[in-house]
């Protein structure tokens, strides 16, 4: 969540291990739909981006998030294309109007980007 006191808007970064494709996103909000975000703007590997350059840069995919999608926690499709080796990825709920927008949960959808083939595969000895 938001801290109130200072602004409702929120800036998720999230790293993953390895590059992966991602094909959806799935964004929780609370019951009450007047913290719920109302919108969130995606960018991929800009890893040291700030609130100014969030709200003002180009980003790879905006999304106008319905309020049952939030509330039910309905997988929302991304552009595929744009999302095939992610190492990073930002999400920036900007101010919609509400004092505070909170969060409950984010899943993403997708897999490795190299998929490893256990054939391939040979154990070290030692």
């Amino acid at each position: 969540a938001s801290d109130k006191d200072v602004d409702s808007e929120l800036l998720v970064k999230v790293q993953f291990r390895q590059p992966v494709k991602i094909g959806g996103i799935k964004i929780m909000g609370p019951a009450e739909e007047d913290n719920a975000p109302k919108a969130v703007r995606i960018f991929q590997g800009k890893t040291d981006i700030g609130f100014a350059e969030a709200a003002d840069d180009e980003s790879t995919q905006d999304l106008v998030l319905e309020a049952d999608t939030v509330r039910e926690g309905t997988a929302v499709p991304l552009r595929f294309v744009k999302f095939q080796s992610v190492q990073s990825i930002q999400l920036f709920f900007p101010n919609e109007g509400q004092d505070q927008t909170q969060v409950k949960r984010i899943q993403f959808f997708g897999e490795p980007a190299q998929k490893m083939d256990m054939k391939d595969w040979k154990p070290v000895k030692g």
